[in-house]
């Protein structure tokens, strides 16, 4: 008898993966502590959900479509604390969030035909460079005790627009959507440091900013998925309310921490989510 690939996906979307009620309840507790230390750096943090799922024996194209869809709905938890702090940019949402979208939904679209391996291979060598030069910034302005302007000035670290930041953020935001759509990571990851570094944003601004991004990118690149049929809706249930609770606890926190720890804290996590990335390429 053939197989036939939309019924063992009809199967699945009805039976959460084939996962035991152990397994599910797992997932749960670990999207929660996940979503609340993501809601407080501004990053959905699914390079940290993708290589777990698979690992307890997920899909590896189901796990990226429930992954993108977690970081969607946990990202709308925690923009909404970070809407009442006033802590979203919208101008660069707008400008950023265009091309992110149009690359994410062709990745997701294209998911099975491009090699994972590689493209997390390209992601968590970008993740460890990202994580060593925050990192190695951070604990500079640390140690000489600088007060960063972003932190005495209210009006500053919205983000330095112009012909040359715009064009790059644009080609960067589409190739990092490209990327996550296939790999079902919204990649937050990859554009925070580019928020604070290329944009000169001040880091509580970029993590509201880049959790408004996550929702534009992650449901265009869910809607790739969708529309190939790639969808476990238990599973999804499961993981995401789990994330919605945590980010939105976590996101009421973020607004409070020093910039200079803040940025900190994202290099330590950046660098600390790489290897679960190489394992995920290899042996996911």
């Amino acid at each position: 008898m053939p197989f036939d690939a939309s019924a063992s996906v009809s199967t699945l979307a009805l039976a959460g993966a084939d996962l035991s009620g152990i397994q599910l309840s797992g997932l749960a507790i670990m999207s929660l502590i996940v979503g609340i230390i993501g809601g407080i750096v501004g990053i959905a943090l699914g390079v940290v959900r993708l290589p777990i799922m698979t690992a307890v024996g997920v899909d590896p194209l189901l796990a990226a479509s429930t992954n993108l869809f977690v970081s969607l709905l946990g990202s709308l938890a925690g923009s909404w604390p970070a809407i009442l702090q006033h802590r979203i940019v919208y101008r660069v949402v707008l400008i950023i969030g265009i091309p992110a979208i149009g690359g994410s939904f062709v990745g997701g679209l294209y998911a099975d035909l491009i090699s994972r391996t590689v493209l997390l291979t390209i992601v968590a060598l970008l993740l460890v460079w990202s994580a060593v030069t925050m990192i190695s910034r951070a604990t500079g302005e640390l140690r000489s005790k600088k007060v960063s302007v972003e932190d005495t000035d209210t009006t500053a670290g919205r983000g330095e627009l112009n012909t040359k930041t715009v064009t790059r953020e644009s080609v960067v935001g589409f190739g990092i959507g490209l990327i996550g759509g296939a790999v079902g990571l919204a990649l937050g990851v990859l554009r925070m440091p580019a928020l604070i570094h290329v944009l000169k944003m001040k880091p509580s601004l970029a993590a509201g900013t880049n959790l408004a991004l996550t929702i534009l990118v992650g449901s265009s690149g869910f809607m790739g998925h969708l529309l190939r049929g790639r969808v476990d809706w238990l599973l999804v249930a499961s993981i995401g309310l789990p994330a919605m609770i945590g980010m939105f606890a976590g996101a009421r926190m973020g607004g409070d921490v020093d910039s200079r720890k803040l940025r900190l804290v994202v290099g330590i996590v950046l660098l600390a989510v790489s290897p679960l990335v190489f394992f995920d390429a290899f042996w996911g």
